[in-house]
């Protein structure tokens, strides 16, 4: 009988695993534990990521149940936005047993912004229009329009020359619409017929047809059929110079505090209207000139401003009313910022601060 198969009771078919052979099945429970614990700690890292509270919808500009975006009514549509200003925000991790870093940051929306007038460029994008002038509707390419009509388009009155559908304002080459300056005179064109004593600007100068006349060109002809007169050129109204604006809403009020681009005392407006939702709360009519020397302190911009100062009661329930400022010269003729509005809510995008005021271009700058 050999000593591996003959021990005292165990029948003779039994295998005893050598030493080395226990040492092997150790090590693989080890293994194995290993692995299902380091299952179990993804399956909890996992879980506790679903759990993960997703960035909230910026407030600006995204409607849910207690935070109703208003509509843009009336001139307001045309204006571009600008975005409250924001605290400092706070980071957000989710919470994973393990640390992976900073999911995003919140911001909270606070009671002020700053807000800066449009460029000519944007208004005529706009469709505002930039001078003083006879008004009349905006040009529909749907409508037709028989000789005489007006319209506006790109902030500009045309006025037809014959019956025309479709051909737009200021892009059309074929003579159909020519731009009218304030005061009823309509500029020279080549391919305008005029009638006896009617009036049209060339070279600076105001003239008067003699008699019916097509294609000839004023002061060409000493005889010709257009006259030289006295009249001096249509005055037209210029729009007020740029600035920037900071708003603060607090207790039912709107405070407002304007100042001009640097150098731009000439431009001072006749008044600035604040309108809330479309409608006015008032004027600022009085526009004290600042003088600011900064004696070497950093940041300061030096120069001449004109500025404005106001306080005006709100009427709608904080969040719900957009508002816009207009500086004017006339009833027509305003220079308008951007649209903004109170915010009670959160973002992911930070706006801590801006420009007061804004020398450049308000496109190029962070929404």
């Amino acid at each position: 009988m050999s000593p591996t198969s003959s021990l005292v009771g165990l029948p003779s078919a039994c295998h005893i695993a050598p030493a080395h052979d226990v040492h092997i099945t150790k090590a693989g429970d080890n293994i194995m534990k290993f692995a299902l614990l380091g299952a179990a700690t993804f399956l909890a890292a996992m879980s506790a990521h679903a759990t993960c509270v997703p960035p909230p919808p910026d407030a600006f500009s995204n409607s849910w149940a207690g935070n109703v975006v208003p509509q843009r009514v009336g001139d307001d549509a045309k204006l571009p936005l600008r975005r409250p200003l924001t605290d400092a925000g706070i980071d957000y991790l989710c919470p994973m047993p393990v640390e992976l870093g900073i999911a995003y940051r919140v911001f909270n929306y606070q009671s002020n912004a700053v807000v800066h007038a449009l460029m000519d460029e944007q208004m005529v994008q706009a469709d505002l229009p930039t001078t003083a002038g006879p008004s009349a509707p905006a040009w529909n390419a749907a409508a037709t329009y028989q000789q005489g009509e007006r319209t506006s388009h790109g902030g500009v009155t045309y006025q037809a020359q014959w019956w025309t559908q479709g051909e737009e304002p200021g892009v059309n080459t074929s003579g159909v619409w020519q731009s009218v300056i304030a005061g009823e005179v309509v500029l020279w064109s080549s391919t305008r017929p005029y009638q006896t004593g009617e009036k049209a600007i060339f070279s600076g100068k105001v003239w008067q047809a003699r008699w019916w006349s097509l294609g000839e060109q004023p002061g060409s002809n000493e005889w010709g059929a257009w006259l030289q007169t006295a009249d001096p050129l249509p005055r037209q109204i210029a729009l007020p110079s740029r600035y920037s604006a900071r708003l603060g809403w607090s207790g039912g009020e709107l405070t407002v505090t304007v100042q001009s681009v640097n150098g731009a005392l000439s431009g001072k407006p006749a008044y600035l209207e604040v309108r809330e939702q479309g409608t006015a709360l008032g004027r600022i009519g009085q526009f004290p000139i600042l003088y600011q020397d900064c004696f070497g302190i950093p940041g300061c911009q030096g120069g001449a401003y004109w500025t404005g100062y106001g306080k005006f009661p709100t009427t709608k329930l904080p969040g719900t009313a957009w508002i816009s400022l207009w500086a004017c010269n006339s009833q027509d003729v305003c220079r308008p910022a951007e649209l903004t509005r109170q915010v009670l809510g959160q973002t992911t995008s930070g706006h801590l601060s801006e420009p007061v005021p804004l020398e450049g271009n308000p496109q190029l700058a962070p929404q």
